[in-house]
């Protein structure tokens, strides 16, 4: 009993180490793996951070939407862009920061978002989930994710919001996340499910009465693109070069 519960643990741990190998990131914008299909429908995304909310919205959506073997779920992380490098001090801005102070604390940022993503990884693994990541270089959260529905034809997406958000949300006076994605043109392609606490929280009220917004600008891979051997997909900007 006490061998077959070894195994077992063996087993977690090699799914989560090549999790976390999957979390690659690269300084190129919307290339993707050649061996998982991105845009499936059957295919559920969940947006994760630092929030007990993402948590719950994860296990929400290994509980209600996967539903078979073959369902891949994407766990979908938005970083801000990096614009100061700290030194002893203060901060000096990228483009005067040595490329060595920049190296170095982009590694050690690349490190606290794999330790960040281990515990998803490590949910997904218990419940046998099939589990992709996409990383997101952007200021903002809910334009990054907006992008990524259409750019990926995203039809369930699940997201999670804390209990003081989520009144505001349902009372028209938040400005989290899930209320900006709401609130937007991709509630009319893609499937917004919105969890609180661990259950699904109603927020048709903000759909209906969501201000008219403009259609997200979008900046779609080239069909020429060549495809790299990551297992995740990054929407990295660019860094700008020294001058």
């Amino acid at each position: 009993m006490q061998r077959r519960s070894n195994e077992i643990e063996e087993e977690e741990e090699k799914y989560v180490r090549r999790g976390l190998e999957s979390v690659i990131e690269s300084q190129v914008e919307g290339r993707s793996s050649g061996t998982v299909s991105m845009n499936g429908d059957d295919n559920v995304y969940v947006g994760v951070g630092k929030g007990d909310s993402s948590m719950e919205a994860l296990r929400w959506a290994i509980d209600n939407l996967i539903t078979s073997s073959s369902t891949l779920l994407f766990l979908i992380h938005v970083f801000p862009e990096t614009r100061f490098i700290p030194y002893p001090l203060g901060k000096l801005t990228r483009e005067k920061a040595s490329q060595e102070q920049v190296e170095s604390f982009m590694s050690q940022e690349r490190e606290k978002r794999r330790t960040l993503l281990l515990k998803f990884l490590q949910a997904c693994s218990a419940s046998k989930v099939k589990v992709e990541t996409i990383l997101v270089e952007s200021d903002s959260v809910a334009k990054a994710i907006q992008d990524l529905i259409t750019i990926l034809n995203i039809k369930k997406l699940v997201l999670g919001i804390d209990k003081s958000n989520a009144r505001k949300a349902t009372s028209m006076k938040g400005s989290s996340v899930p209320e900006q994605i709401m609130r937007s043109s991709a509630v009319d392609m893609c499937e917004v499910k919105v969890i609180c606490q661990g259950k699904e929280i109603k927020m048709e009220e903000v759909v209906m009465e969501r201000s008219p917004s403009k259609s997200p600008v979008v900046q779609r891979p080239k069909k020429d693109q060549p495809v790299d051997p990551f297992a995740c997909i990054c929407f990295i900007s660019k860094p700008k070069t020294n001058s």
